[in-house]
């Protein structure tokens, strides 16, 4: 491909211009499917997030019933 100077036309032979044509296609398709991966991949990520901070909120709350058990059995008077 040729340089363009100063709003001089260009000329580029049939062939070469479908072949870039072709290219250009090629390209748009691959970032077509990137696109598609990196969306595949933030939706996983936003799955996992999503267990993950259930998984902590089980945590919390079987922690919290740990604590109020640890309480009780520490102070067993009250329990009487």
């Amino acid at each position: 491909m040729r340089e363009q100077r100063s709003g001089m036309p260009v000329f580029v032979k049939v062939d070469e211009y479908k072949e870039i044509l072709d290219v250009l296609d090629m390209i748009k398709s691959k970032i077509k499917e990137i696109r598609d991966t990196l969306g595949g991949i933030n939706a996983l990520r936003n799955e996992e997030d999503a267990e993950l901070a259930m998984w902590n909120n089980t945590i919390n709350e079987i922690e919290k019933k740990i604590e109020g058990i640890d309480k009780i059995m520490s102070e067993p008077e009250q329990m009487w």
